[in-house]
This record gives C-alpha cells, sequence and structure tokens, in this order.
C-alpha cells in the first residue's frame, strides 16, 4: 500500500534538496520531483549520502523529463540515478527510452542503459546497448525500422548496424549497416542517413510539356556534417545540381544550394552559434523565383549573452547583391558595414554615465527634404558616424531636498557635404535639471531644460524633426489631503519671454473629486485656458462632468456628463455631450453589459443629435450560441444586420447574418452563411452569399460561394476476413470559389484550385490506396484538364504516380521513411481525411 504521508514528505523536503547538490541553490526549472513512491530508505556510503526509493512504480519528474523504474537510487555528491526494473524514460525531445537497467547523470544529462528499445518520432530503434553523450544518443549493434508504429507484423524494411546515432532534431547516422527486406538481408552499406523530421530521401522521374525529367535527393554522411546531394536532368534543358547540408557541431548550420536550368539559382546559408563570451550569426539567400537578388546579414556580438555590467561589442553588415540590371533594386537600407561599442552604465557615488558610438556606411533612401541629398539621387551611399552619451546625477543634499541633473547626448556626424562645403550633422541634445524641496505638505520645485534637434541628414530612415527648447520653471504646491494646490510658471529662454502660468486645485477623496485648472499667459495674453472636472461616486452609482473654456477662441469643448451604474456581473453607462456655443445636444450614448455565466448580454445605443441618426448594437450569448444585432436610423432609411452564431473552433462553428436595408421596402437584402471545421478528419471553410427578394430585385439566388479546405465524406471500410464488403472512403479537398455573373450566357463562373475527390482504399497493415483526381481551371469555357494522383501508401514508404492533362506530364516519386504518404501528398496541397 502506497504511503501518502511519505509522498508528501518527498515533495515537500526531499525535492529541494536533490536540486542543491554540492551546496548549490536549487534551480526551479531543474528539481527532480517525486511524484508517486512506496518506500524510501536512507543510506550513508561513506562521504556520500544515498536515497534508494521502490514503488510500483516509482515516478518522477524532472525539466520537462518523466521517468517511472520500479526501484530508483540517487546519488547526491555525483548526481546519478541508478534505474531498474522496468525503466520508462521520456526525455524532453519526446523519445521514449525503456531499458532493464539505466543510469543517469542528472549534471550532464547523459546516460547509460542495458537492453533498451527508443520510440523516436516514427521510428523504433533496439539494441542491448545505449548511451547518451551531449544530446545524442549512440545505440551499438543496433536494429532500427520506421513499419512498427504502421502495425506491420513483418516490417517492409529495415536496418541492422554496427553503431546507430540518433541526433536531436531525429536525424539518424548508421555505420557497418545491412538493410533488411521483410526481415532478410539483401544489401551491405558503410554509412546510412535517414532524416526523420525535416525532409525524406526523394527519387521522381517523369515527363513534362518540356520532355523527360529526373529528380534525386541523395543523402550523404562527412566528418563535417550530414545532408543530401539533389540532382536532376531535364530533357532538352540540361542538368541541375545542389545541396542541402546540415551541420552537427555547436553551431547551428544549413547550407542549402539549387541550380535550375537554364539559370535559375536558390542558396541559402544559415549559420549561428552563441555563447556566452561570444555570438555570431550570418545568412546568405537568393531565390531566383521571387527576385534576382542575393541578401545577406551578418551580425556578430561580444559578449554573446551581455548583462548590464558588460561592455557590449557589436559589428552588423546587411545588404543584397543584384543580379538583374534589368529590373531597379529595392530601396532597403544597407549597412556596409556597421560596428558599435556601448558601455555599461559606470557609477561613482551618485553619478552615472553611459556612451556608444556606432560607425558605419549606408546605402539607403534619401532624405527629401535635403537639398544637398536630393542631388545624390533617391538612394544613395554615404558614412555615418553616431555618438551618443548619457549622463545623470541624483542627490539628497539636506532634509527634504532632491536634486536630479540629466544630460543626454546624440550627434550624428555624416560623410556628405552641404552646399557650404561643410560635412552634414545632425543632433538631438537634452540637458535638464531640477531641484526639489519639501517642508511639510508645502513644496518647491525649479527645473532647467534645454532641447535641441538640428542639422541635416543625407538619409530618409534617421531624419530628426528641427525642434528648440530652452526654460526655466517654477512650481509651487501643496498637499493635505484631501486639498492639492499647484502652481506653475517660468520663462522662455529661447524667445525671452514669460511662460504660462497654470494653476491647478484639486479636492480627491474616495467618495468624490474636483479638479480646477486654469492657465493664463504673462506677456499680454491674458486668460488662456479653463477646465473644471468633477465626480461624484456613491456606490454603486458613479456621476462625472468635465468642461473646458478656450479664452483665446472664446470657445467651450463639449460639456461631458457621464452616468454609471455597477451591477452584480456587469454596468450600465450612459453620456452625453453637450455643445454650448449654439450647438445643442451632440451626442448621447448608452453602454449596458451583464454576464452570469456562460450568459451575457451587451446593448450600445448611440444618438447623434446632429446627423439625426440611431444606432444600435446587442449581442445575448447563451453557452455556445449568440445572437446579435445592428441597426442604423436616419430620416431615410434603416440598416441592419441580424446574426447568428452556433458553436466554435475547431467546430463545427456555424455563422448566419442577415444584412439589407429598409427604404419604402425591403432593398439589399442577403443572408450571409458560414460554416468552419478545423478538425483533423474535416478542416474547412464554407462561405455563401444568398440574394433574397427586395424592391427592386424579386427574385431569390445564390450570388457566391467560397469552399477551400478538406472533408471526409465517409471513411473507408476495409474487407473482411473472405477478402469481400470493402468501401473505398472519399474526401474534397481544395478550393472553389462560385461567383453568379448575368452577363455571362452561362450565368456564372467557377474557380477550382487543386479542387477534387480523392478515393482511399484500405488494405491489410494499414495499406492505402489514393486515387486524386484534382481540378485547376476556370470553369466554364475551358475543357477540363484533371490531374491525377494515384498513391502508394505503406505508411514508412509511399510511391506516387501523377498524371497532368493541364501540363501534359507524368510523374512516378518514391519516398521512404515514417509517414510518407502523407508528405508526398503536402507536396500537392491535397488534405486527405483518415490519410497519414
Amino acid at each position: 500500500m502506497k504511503v501518502l504521508a511519505l509522498a508528501l514528505v518527498l515533495l515537500c523536503l526531499w525535492s529541494p534538496v536533490w536540486a542543491q547538490g554540492q551546496g548549490q541553490s536549487p534551480d526551479p526549472g531543474k528539481v527532480l520531483k517525486v511524484l508517486e513512491a512506496e518506500k524510501l530508505e536512507l543510506r550513508q556510503e561513506g562521504d556520500e549520502e544515498v536515497y534508494v526509493l521502490t514503488g510500483s512504480p516509482v515516478r518522477l519528474e524532472r525539466d520537462g523529463e518523466a521517468i517511472e523504474a520500479g526501484r530508483v537510487i540517487y546519488f547526491r555528491t555525483r548526481k546519478l540515478l541508478f534505474l531498474s526494473e522496468g525503466v520508462r524514460y521520456r526525455d524532453r525531445e519526446g523519445r521514449l527510452v525503456e531499458a532493464e537497467e539505466l543510469q543517469l547523470g542528472l549534471s550532464d544529462e547523459s546516460f547509460d542503459a542495458l537492453e533498451v528499445r527508443i520510440e523516436a518520432k516514427d521510428l523504433l530503434l533496439t539494441g542491448p546497448l545505449c548511451q547518451r553523450v551531449a544530446g545524442a544518443i549512440l545505440l551499438e549493434r543496433g536494429y532500427a525500422t520506421p513499419c512498427v508504429p504502421c502495425g506491420q507484423e513483418v516490417p517492409d524494411y529495415a536496418f541492422r548496424a554496427r553503431e546507430i546515432v540518433l541526433y536531436l532534431g531525429d536525424r539518424v547516422v548508421a555505420r557497418g549497416v545491412v538493410l533488411l527486406i521483410q526481415e532478410k538481408p539483401v544489401l551491405e552499406l558503410p554509412v546510412l542517413l535517414l532524416f526523420l523530421s525535416e525532409r525524406q530521401p526523394r527519387f521522381e522521374v517523369g515527363q513534362d510539356d518540356g520532355g523527360f525529367y529526373l529528380k534525386a535527393a541523395l543523402p550523404y554522411v562527412a566528418e563535417f556534417g550530414l545532408g543530401f546531394t539533389l540532382l536532376s536532368y531535364y530533357q532538352g534543358r540540361g542538368y541541375g545540381f545542389g545541396f542541402d547540408h546540415y551541420g552537427t557541431g555547436e553551431a547551428k548550420e544549413r547550407y542549402f544550394f539549387l541550380h535550375t536550368p537554364p539559370d535559375t539559382f536558390q542558396y541559402r546559408g544559415e549559420y549561428a552559434l552563441k555563447r556566452q563570451d561570444f555570438s555570431l550569426s550570418a545568412l546568405l539567400e537568393r531565390d531566383d523565383t521571387r527576385d534576382k537578388l542575393s541578401r545577406f546579414r551578418l551580425e556578430a556580438l561580444l559578449p554573446g549573452t551581455p548583462t548590464p555590467q558588460d561592455w557590449r561589442y557589436l559589428v552588423r553588415a546587411e545588404g543584397f547583391w543584384d543580379h538583374d540590371p534589368t529590373t531597379p533594386p529595392p530601396r532597403t537600407l544597407q549597412r556596409l558595414p556597421e560596428a558599435e561599442a556601448q558601455s555599461p552604465v559606470l557609477r561613482e557615488g551618485p553619478f552615472s554615465v553611459q556612451a556608444g558610438l556606432i560607425v558605419g556606411r549606408y546605402l539607403a533612401e534619401t532624405n527629401p527634404l535635403n537639398r544637398s541629398a536630393r542631388a545624390l539621387g533617391p538612394y544613395a551611399e554615404a558614412g555615418r558616424a553616431l555618438l551618443t552619451h548619457t549622463e545623470s546625477l541624483f542627490l539628497y543634499p539636506w532634509p527634504g531636498a532632491t536634486f536630479r541633473a540629466e544630460n543626454r547626448f546624440r550627434g550624428f556626424y555624416y560623410t556628405t557635404q552641404n552646399p557650404d562645403g561643410e560635412h552634414e550633422r545632425q543632433i538631438d541634445w537634452a540637458t535638464s535639471a531640477s531641484l526639489r524641496q519639501s517642508l511639510g505638505g508645502f513644496s518647491v520645485e525649479v527645473g532647467y531644460l534645454r532641447s535641441i534637434q538640428e542639422g541635416e541628414t543625407p538619409f530618409r530612415f534617421d531624419a530628426l524633426p528641427q525642434r528648440r527648447s530652452h526654460q526655466a520653471t517654477l512650481a509651487l504646491g501643496f498637499q493635505e489631503r484631501p486639498l492639492n494646490l499647484s502652481l506653475k510658471g517660468g520663462r522662455d529662454l529661447e524667445k525671452g519671454r514669460y511662460l504660462p502660468v497654470e494653476a491647478q486645485a484639486s479636492l480627491q477623496d474616495p467618495g468624490f473629486g474636483l479638479i480646477l485648472y486654469h492657465k493664463r499667459g504673462l506677456e499680454g495674453e491674458g486668460p488662456l485656458e479653463t477646465r473644471l472636472e468633477a465626480g461624484l461616486t456613491p456606490y454603486p452609482f458613479s456621476l462625472r462632468a468635465s468642461l473646458r473654456f478656450d479664452h483665446q477662441r472664446t470657445f467651450f469643448d463639449p460639456l461631458l456628463l457621464q452616468a454609471g451604474y455597477a451591477l452584480p456581473g456587469g454596468s450600465l453607462n450612459l453620456s452625453h455631450r453637450h455643445g454650448l456655443n449654439g450647438e445643442g445636444p451632440l451626442t448621447t450614448d448608452l453602454n449596458f453589459s451583464l454576464r452570469e455565466g456562460t450568459t451575457a448580454y451587451t446593448l450600445r445605443a448611440l444618438r447623434d443629435w446632429q446627423k439625426g441618426t440611431l444606432g444600435l448594437q446587442g449581442q445575448g450569448i447563451f453557452g455556445p450560441e449568440s445572437l446579435s444585432l445592428q441597426a442604423t436610423w436616419d430620416p431615410t432609411a434603416l440598416a441592419y444586420t441580424l446574426g447568428y452564431r452556433s458553436g466554435s473552433l475547431p467546430g463545427p462553428l456555424l455563422d448566419l447574418a442577415l444584412s439589407g436595408r429598409y427604404q419604402e421596402g425591403f432593398r439589399a437584402t442577403n443572408l450571409r452563411l458560414g460554416l468552419t471545421q478545423a478538425q483533423p478528419e474535416v478542416s474547412f471553410r464554407l462561405s455563401a452569399n444568398l440574394h433574397l427578394p427586395e424592391v427592386e430585385d424579386r427574385e431569390t439566388y445564390l450570388k457566391d460561394a467560397t469552399f477551400s479546405g478538406g472533408m471526409e465524406l465517409w471513411q473507408p471500410t476495409p474487407a473482411d476476413e473472405r477478402g469481400e464488403g470493402a468501401i473505398p472512403g472519399l474526401s474534397l479537398s481544395g478550393n472553389l470559389t462560385y461567383l453568379r455573373q448575368p452577363q455571362r450566357p452561362e450565368g456564372y463562373g467557377l474557380a477550382l484550385r487543386n479542387f477534387g475527390p480523392t478515393f482511399t482504399f484500405l488494405g491489410r497493415e494499414n495499406t492505402k490506396l489514393h486515387l486524386s483526381a484534382l481540378l485547376t481551371q476556370n470553369l466554364p469555357g475551358e475543357p477540363l484538364k484533371p490531374r491525377f494522383i494515384l498513391v502508394l501508401d505503406r505508411c514508412c514508404w509511399a510511391m506516387r504516380f501523377t498524371l497532368d492533362a493541364a501540363r501534359g506530364s507524368v510523374g512516378l516519386a518514391f519516398l521512404y521513411g515514417g509517414q510518407a504518404a502523407g508528405l508526398l501528398l503536402s507536396e500537392e496541397g491535397v488534405k486527405l481525411g483518415g490519410g497519414r
């Protein structure tokens, strides 16, 4: 019998201890948690504490890993777990390891296992000895097949190998391989490579409108990585070649190159290395099917993961090469290159400083507001240095006093010259200082601010607006709850004028609030602005009013009156705007909301008194169903939309919307239907618009309809033991768009994109035969030219035959690996119900 008290002790006491190891602080993400056990035994073997857990089974959890075993021994000093008796270990990659015995190191996450069985993605591996080092799993004298998860009694193919290495991302490299067909040896290979997640080896042969073609993607393994060689031949057009390479070292590496005759190139190189002290990333890519540009990006950072106390150095290059002189290049920003150095925040008592420098050469759009830049053209090159520094000081010179000062500078310096022959520059410089003294509820603050943005830049991307500000301010305040008084004034040192005086008085209390604000000019302007706000909140009611008067324009802003009532689970709010300059009432807005469990109601009514319109929006939610109303009434007509929704995703989700306008009869009346489902067997979106009788058109007809996705009409039924009674499954997939077109002789138009039925025949051992007839054309008016696809799916391998009447092409492709047919069919944009 399992002891609940023991489990609680283990969870609350021993788990944090296990995480600490040699006096280290526990890492919450690496804590080894005991979920279930029956017996705990504590031992002392020399200088090491040993914990022994037994159960049926013992269940542990650690940072996304799940462990089960009948007996668990934990060596605290060495951070070592020894598992035995029906071991099941699922790592963070989702791979399941079953073994008789397994030794797991918690510090480096390595393990050793005996008599192991591994399920990784769609591959099954077994062997007598297994190790994991640096994330890679090594299996000695192993056996592997992707066919066991498919339900085959005898796998169609498998292999034995002297050594099998399973890398992160489920890339498998085997050495000393014996290939097995139906468990019979047929071929010996020195090396074998399998990609289980990202792509599969592929062979395809066929004929298109240009003639015969052949394509092959063949794997390779080398000391510096692994990947595919891409070979192709097109009759009368030439050869194509390329490679797709993955690095297996510390850095993330992916290099792809493909040449397709006669002169189409595609390549992409990625490199990313991130360490604590250094990081580097690079990218080079080109795709002639989009544009003939080679884009590149390079970034090096020192240190790789900087902290606020570190100096930071960065080198960045970004741009492109244009391979097509007949087309204008894009006007994107290019850094050729750019280097940056930034200091940490250096502190000395109350003083702190931080500085940075960015130097680079750029190609970018020119600044149209700069005359010398316009002379360079719309896209030009220039060098730039950006110097930044920030200094700040924070002091408490005597009791009740606070002094703050900050200087922030950004200087942009360019290699271009203005018409006077001087190098162009622009600056953004702000200096501020303030001294505040508090005496009980009284306070006085003296402030100074100087801010400048000026100069010229040749580039659009870093242009700054011209701005100058230079002023000194004085503020007085008194605060004694609920009263708050403030007075602020100053002098504009740039213009030699006094700033307007701003006075504010407020009473703030949890039950009420009153704010009076007045602004007055001291240079003969007189009063400028007066604002009054008042609020009263006796729960559950709330009342608020606000009014502003512009003395310069002799103009009142609209008077705003608001009232609210707090309902249990909802609210009721009413607001009204009233013009005091002879306009009269402007708008009245009513909002109501209420929620009780899965039932909710909302209503909004807006009256525009100037336009004479009334708008209503309402919704009622009743669990998975809802009703909605939108209506707008004006002196001439009533426009409305009634909506109904039922269900939620993944579906089915039904939307109905009836819309129109009533103006001496019903007009523009339409019923919009939408049906959506996103389940694995049935995933589609259907929308249709039905025209209903109205004053100008009494007929009822379908205006447009769109179907996209895939749906399984019925599943295939296999034959019985006598081989009778088999029924093929039927699914529909693709995109179909119907549009009513009265001007055409047929009265309608159909646009089909990979649309058509797929018949699925189910055989033994989960063998499937898919037959699809797909159309990509516009109807009517064009002869039918379908593309027929025949796929034999054995789950761990598949063969596809394609006959395309529109292109006049024939193709045959072969693919192996787990879930093979699903990958093949995804190339055609087909999603089969019930298919793998």
